[in-house]
């Protein structure tokens, strides 16, 4: 049996989509969606390596249905761009509001 299948649980999708440079890419769209793609290459760049961020783009949009591919007027006509699912808007929202409470509970 392949190791993914093996490994995978209850919340596999889950741990899938809050990795690093996939809460990143979803934390940039929910301050602001939709963007273009080169707005978050430009934005990440920093922080991941160019094929990391189309990896992750492709398996945010592909695999996992959290972000959704859309058409963006740019000055020079049409550009690529993606905007995230609002299903998992909540769920960031919730992600975040559990995480400040995990770390007031550590800090007690």
């Amino acid at each position: 049996m392949p190791r993914e299948e093996k490994d995978k649980d209850e919340i596999w999708a889950f741990r899938k989509i809050i990795s690093r440079p996939n809460y990143a890419v979803l934390k940039l769209l929910l301050e602001k969606s939709p963007r273009t793609t080169k707005e978050l290459y430009s934005i990440l760049e920093k922080r991941f390596t160019r094929k990391t961020l189309i990896i992750t783009l492709r398996s945010l949009s592909m695999n996992l249905n959290a972000i959704q591919p859309t058409h963006i007027r740019t000055e020079k006509g049409y550009g690529l761009g993606y905007k995230l699912n609002p299903k998992i808007k909540d769920i960031i929202k919730d992600v975040q509001k559990y995480a400040k409470i995990v770390d007031s509970i550590k800090e007690v």
